[in-house]
């Protein structure tokens, strides 16, 4: 069995604001390229993150990103690319989620000197278009939810987990059907469509680890809500998914990279505690120590090393349109108050930069209109929009919407010379802090 370990990285998080980002990248990311680049020398990894997060890499630290390109150049890691702002991709046009990785590939281009070939599709979120906008702009892998697939594909698996709730944040706490963990899908990639793979993820594992990593924290909370994850019991987990026959792969943790040395959002979403972001050192050494005990049972593969291997299953992919990961749905983004308010004008600006699009343009015009697209594709970031009611996003996070809509606005007005003004006075934002 070899295991596949993928560190998601995505600055626009909800009640992340500006002024932490550096504290993020530097208690989180770098101490998991410092840990594969020291202890874990040699041993592969996976590590992801949108093109925003590395523009601001680039831009905050670049001596972190630059420890990041060494470990891609090494070959030690994986990189894996992402649509630039996090966006839920189901929630908007085609032609959105086009551009969205197309402005990821090229700041991974001018920042890390190649493309990754394998996509981490945001939240899982599910139709037939999402493989192909990703085909479209350079990639030929993606993740994918195995736990999706599964309620998708067998009604008993659905009539055990399906979320009644079409809102609800998070699944998790609802029963697991008994699944054999020899079912190849979960260990091998799968053909989704001409020049596109994917491979699945669960959270009937990553869960688990994610659960680990926060295991120590001494954040109060009600004993009630505990939910206590050994080394033990994860190695135990571990053992159980990898199969009887031990063949494959398995991916162990695909996951936020923030967990890795904060505590991310974790204590919010779950408990309601009003901390986010903390420093939480002792998360390295709690990975440091399954990863030891992973490689005693296997090695570790990168995601295209799986696919290369050339088993690629022909099951069909199998997913209901609007089904994401947690056991939850994509209009979980799209009901929010803040997506009611914010996606019509999204949709507003979209459409008019369609009707553009074969408008010939001289250079600086051409300008423009990348500028207009690209503050649209960061007014579409998935954390403004999260999470559900009756809890609701940071408020940064909204106002960072409103900021790139107007300034999509203000690009568009210099474009065609028009009074094109539709998004409403944001006289109430403050400013956000990013350019």
């Amino acid at each position: 069995m070899k295991y596949i370990m993928v560190f998601h990285a995505n600055l626009h998080y909800s009640g992340l604001r500006p002024e932490k980002y550096e504290f993020c990248i530097r208690k989180s990311y770098e101490r998991i390229f410092d840990l594969f680049a020291t202890r874990f020398k040699g041993v592969k990894y996976c590590f992801e993150a949108s093109g925003f997060t590395i523009d601001m890499m680039a831009k905050l630290t670049p001596d972190v990103l630059l420890k990041l390109r060494r470990a891609v150049e090494s070959g030690q890691c994986e990189f894996m690319g992402s649509p630039y702002a996090h966006s839920i991709m189901t929630n908007f046009p085609y032609e959105d989620g086009v551009q969205a990785c197309r402005f990821a590939m090229s700041t991974y281009q001018r920042h890390l000197g190649m493309t990754p070939r394998t996509a981490w599709n945001p939240e899982c979120c599910w139709n037939a278009d999402i493989p192909r906008i990703y085909r479209e702009a350079g990639f030929d892998i993606m993740s994918l939810d195995w736990d999706s697939y599964l309620i998708s594909s067998r009604p008993e698996v659905a009539a055990v987990e399906r979320n009644p709730d079409a809102a609800a944040k998070d699944g998790s706490g609802m029963p697991w059907y008994d699944i054999d963990p020899d079912t190849p899908t979960l260990h091998y990639p799968v053909k989704i469509l001409d020049g596109m793979a994917g491979i699945y993820r669960s959270d009937r594992v990553s869960a688990q680890t994610l659960y680990y990593l926060m295991s120590t924290n001494n954040i109060p909370i009600d004993d009630s809500q505990k939910k206590t994850v050994t080394l033990d019991s994860l190695l135990q987990t571990i053992d159980h998914w990898s199969g009887k026959q031990k063949e494959g792969y398995l991916i162990c943790y695909a996951e936020d990279a923030e967990y890795v040395g904060t505590t991310g959002y974790f204590f919010l979403k779950h408990f309601g505690k009003l901390q986010v972001f903390d420093d939480n050192p002792d998360a390295v050494r709690l990975l440091s120590d399954y990863i030891e005990a992973l490689l005693a049972r296997g090695g570790f593969a990168h995601v295209t090393e799986a696919v290369d291997a050339g088993k690629l299953l022909d099951d069909p992919v199998v997913i209901e349109p609007n089904m994401a990961w947690h056991r939850t749905y994509a209009t979980a983004w799209a009901k929010t108050p803040s997506a009611l308010a914010c996606d019509p004008y999204c949709r507003l600006l979209s459409e008019r930069l369609l009707a553009l699009r074969e408008t010939p343009r001289s250079e600086e015009e051409e300008q423009l209109y990348r500028q207009a697209w690209l503050h649209l594709i960061c007014a579409e970031n998935s954390d403004g929009r999260w999470p559900p009611f009756p809890k609701k996003p940071g408020n940064f996070n909204v106002y960072y919407i409103w900021d790139q809509l107007v300034k999509a606005q203000q690009a568009l007005q210099r474009l065609d010379g028009t009074d094109f003004k539709q998004i409403p006075s944001t006289e109430i934002n403050p400013a956000t802090g990013i350019a």
